[in-house]
């Protein structure tokens, strides 16, 4: 999965109108705007994008944090 561009706010590099690369299919379902339908909590590979998507976006604002430290 391409998660490329991910951030708070933003959805990755790769998804458009046709589709998300998160619930692979044409609806969002980046974890701060929406989520995962609740047909697609069944779905294991659903969630596993959604998680994989939680933890970038947790990591990236982890290492702004320390970044932000670094130039303090």
């Amino acid at each position: 999965m391409k998660l490329d561009g991910i951030t708070d706010a933003m959805c990755p590099n790769e998804c458009n109108a046709d589709g998300c690369v998160i619930s692979g299919k044409p609806y969002c379902a980046h974890p701060r705007k929406g989520g995962l339908h609740a047909i697609q909590m069944q779905d294991n590979d659903a969630l596993r994008r959604a998680e994989q998507a939680r933890e970038h976006i947790a990591l990236a604002a982890t290492a702004a944090k320390l970044e932000a430290r670094k130039t303090a």
